[in-house]
């Protein structure tokens, strides 16, 4: 009975969407075009390209304001992985949140 009671559970289990981990990198806000958010890193040389912006990280500051163009974030974000119907791997950024990081100067 136990057996059974464990298989049912994993294969449950399998189906439900597991929990990603977050990253924070520290990145400068190059701007916004169709909806897609970018940011450069001088640290690793990256682009970094998001395709969605959490409702709750989006509420902090108005991306679309072209005076952020050039300020440095902490970026988090999460990182999911989609096939597509010709089977290729496609990877989908999501801010889940935004801190402006002040610099003097």
């Amino acid at each position: 009975m136990k057996i059974i009671a464990i298989s049912i559970l994993l294969l449950i289990t399998s189906f439900l969407k597991t929990s990603q981990d977050a990253i924070t990198i520290t990145v400068t806000y190059e701007g916004v075009d169709d909806g897609v958010y970018y940011f450069s890193s001088e640290e690793d040389f990256n682009t970094y390209a998001f395709k969605n912006l959490e409702e709750k990280a989006g509420a902090k500051y108005n991306m679309a304001d072209r005076k952020l163009i050039g300020t440095d974030f902490e970026v988090t974000y999460t990182s999911e992985e989609f096939q597509d119907e010709e089977n290729e791997i496609h990877e989908v950024l999501t801010i889940t949140d935004l801190k402006l990081i002040k610099t003097i100067k």
